[in-house]
């Protein structure tokens, strides 16, 4: 590993030399050939000081245009999808992203959010995701994020990148990134409140707008949600402030800064068998009342992002820390405090490399944390006497590189790589906490490609990933002691013409050392733990699509579209010793969406909406699995720029009784178990908004 550490600091360190070369250059843009269609050149950096064009934060535009120039699944959110109807859990945010897989446990924040099968082994406290806010983590420095800490009402939209390989910003896991990006004085158009309530005493408010004077700008985000929710002991009250504000230093640099507050309490109905969720899915399980079980956390998050242009360079430094208390009774009361913190630079340069045109970008991240945590004896809910303290900490260090290269007027070839190293520490203080000290690093590089014919771009990419095991996963007795590794292939298209835009990819992922609660010694007699499983393999096919099928293309009278998400998933051992062939417990192998809507003028919009997932496994050994559900429900919303405008919606209208997801367990013997996490059952809920 010393080689290519070596032979990685060499890359590095003459990408720079380039980058720096390039700054001194300043070439003028390349203007196109005759006969050379322009909008499939790569993109030259742009500074407009004007409104709208905030330095530190893309506009949607921007984002587009660099979202439909990836060589992989991708996608960029908009707001209008964000507000058109309930925005409470991550369900509703990516309920038409193909590829994405999220699911709430009880119809509250905390989710199985997966991606290509990311963090297949977690139904809480996501991992496996790089997850961001405007380029700048928000994930812990052990690698594992909290869903209660994203806010889609304070997201202009959102960049999603499916697989290892994301855009060089540091994330190189399986699952890849999300980026949520943020208003800002500039882009904001309007201030907005918004109320909404529903089924189970839902209750949601959200006060937001912002502005710019001068050199300066702001925009702040307030939102409270409660509800008591469709299970018993399943309340829920999060609060939130997103708030961010910049100064332009000179017509080329500004730095933005940002102040994030959240304050969540949860209790947790825990998982039924699955007779008990069929039968009556509104009941909590019995030891989850008894101990009185809870997550609940507070959060406080500043960070900084400074962007300046030297040249045709573009420099972009980010810094951010984080202060987190866990209070968090479950089999025992856990008790953390925790700090983050990490500093990232990239440099990003559009020039020309042997008369053709290329963007050349670098840049290092790292981030440290160091968390104390306690366990107590769970009594009711509150904490008895002390089990365990240790200090806990994690470090990374990033570096990553990528160059686009435009080989000819219809293709582009995309180069990169990214070394990462990573430790993870746990000092014992008191009685049976874990003791380790693990180091993990790997070099990943990747390799994609872009053509154009006609209307529709064809691409192909392979991506290494890589995932060193948080500290939930280091706990468990000396077993998971590899970092996550694999290969991605995958190739695609996209689409936009006419009547019907469309997107479609198919990947095939190789892994070792998956983690993955499983037999790790084949032993009867001993409990299943997350450990590292032999070679396993991820593959699938993720399709996004909507048609215009009557009406006008852009035009402001009645129109119907329908729009659609599937995701297929086959997650698979490949010839383990113990598990042969079967299937990876945990998600559904078919997973999807279609919205069939009629538009009219004025913002109005009627939909009826279908999901449907076929069954998924809750063990490896396959023997015991949660049923497949189809459910449809009907919307009318109205969304314009200013003025009144709100949804009303109707979810699960036929009152179906379904499984929303499972956890995970090695070996359910053929007999039902109590894994399963119901959906919510017939709901009704109303928002009104207020724009000016």
């Amino acid at each position: 590993m010393s080689f290519l550490r070596s032979r990685f600091a060499i890359l590095f360190s003459n990408a720079c030399l380039a980058a720096a070369s390039f700054a001194q250059q300043t070439p003028a843009p390349a203007e196109a050939a005759p006969g050379e269609d322009p909008t499939i050149r790569l993109e030259t950096i742009l500074v407009r000081d004007e409104r709208g064009a905030a330095l530190t934060v893309p506009d949607a535009d921007s984002a587009a245009d660099r979202i439909a120039k990836e060589p992989g699944g991708a996608e960029l959110i908009g707001s209008d999808r964000l507000r058109r109807g309930r925005a409470s859990t991550l369900a509703d945010t990516f309920a038409l992203s193909p590829g994405v897989f999220a699911q709430p446990r009880f119809g509250a924040d905390e989710a199985r959010l997966s991606i290509r099968g990311s963090g297949l082994q977690r139904t809480f406290h996501g991992r496996g995701l790089r997850v961001l806010q405007d380029g700048v983590p928000i994930n812990l420095a052990d690698g594992g994020f909290d869903m209660q800490s994203i806010e889609p009402l304070a997201a202009s939209h959102v960049n999603v990148w499916r697989g290892g390989g994301a855009p060089a910003s540091g994330g190189a896991s399986l699952g890849g990134v999300i980026d949520y990006v943020s208003p800002t004085g500039h882009s904001v158009p309007h201030r907005q409140a918004r109320i909404e309530a529903g089924s189970w005493d839902y209750r949601r408010a959200h006060l937001a707008g912002g502005g710019a004077v001068g050199a300066w700008d702001g925009y702040a985000s307030f939102s409270h949600n409660a509800q008591d929710s469709f299970r018993a002991h399943a309340e829920q009250e999060t609060s939130r402030l997103f708030s961010n504000g910049a100064i332009r230093l000179s017509e080329s640099s500004e730095s933005r800064f940002y102040l994030t507050g959240v304050r969540t309490r949860s209790e947790l109905p825990g998982s039924l068998t699955l007779a008990q969720a069929l039968s009556n899915p509104r009941q909590a399980a019995a030891g989850n009342v008894s101990l009185d079980q809870r997550r609940d956390f507070d959060l406080v998050r500043l960070a900084n992002r400074t962007t300046m242009r030297v040249g045709e360079t573009l420099l972009d430094f980010s810094a951010a820390w984080s202060s987190k208390q866990l209070d968090h009774p479950i089999f025992q009361v856990i008790d953390q405090d925790s700090d983050d913190g990490l500093f990232g630079f990239t440099a990003t340069r559009s020039g020309e490399l042997q008369g053709r045109q290329h963007r050349l970008q670098a840049g290092v991240l790292a981030s440290a944390n160091s968390v104390d945590a306690a366990n107590y004896a769970n009594v009711a809910g509150s904490r008895g006497a002390l089990i365990s303290r240790a200090r806990q900490r994690a470090a990374n260090l990033e570096l990553f590189i990528e160059d686009r290269m435009l080989l000819a007027s219809d293709l582009t070839l995309v180069l990169g790589g990214q070394w990462s190293q990573s430790r993870r520490v746990s000092d014992p203080r008191f009685g049976s906490a874990s003791n380790y000290r693990l180091d993990f690093d790997r070099f990943m590089p990747k390799a994609g490609l872009l053509f154009d014919v006609g209307e529709t771009r064809l691409f192909a990419q392979v991506s290494d990933s890589f995932e060193a095991p948080s500290h939930s996963e280091s706990l468990t007795g000396g077993s998971a002691r590899r970092a996550q590794k694999g290969t991605t292939f995958e190739v695609g298209a996209r689409s936009t013409f006419g009547r019907l835009k469309w997107d479609i990819v198919t990947y095939h992922a190789e892994l070792t050392d998956e983690l993955l609660a499983i037999d790790h010694d084949n032993n009867p007699s001993t409990p299943a733990i997350t450990s590292n499983a032999g070679p396993t393999t991820h593959s699938g096919i993720e399709v996004g699509s909507e048609a215009l099928l009557w009406g006008e293309p852009g035009a402001e009278n009645h129109r119907i579209l329908l729009r659609g998400a599937y995701t297929y998933g086959r997650f698979r051992f490949d010839d383990d010793p113990l598990y042969g062939n079967r299937t990876l417990a945990g998600l559904p192998a078919h997973f999807g969406r279609a919205e069939l809507a009629w538009q009219a003028p004025g913002g109005w919009e009627t939909a009826a909406v279908f999901s449907a997932a076929s069954r998924s496994w809750i063990d490896h050994r396959n023997t015991f699995a949660a049923p497949g559900y189809g459910i449809w429900g009907l919307r009318l919303s109205r969304e314009i720029d200013r003025g009144w405008g709100g949804y009303i919606e109707l979810r699960n209208i036929a009152d179906r009784r379904t499984i929303a997801t499972t956890g995970v367990i090695e070996n359910a013997n053929g007999a039902d178990q109590a894994q399963f996490l119901p959906g919510d059952g017939r709901g009704l809920f109303a928002g009104l908004n207020y724009a000016w």
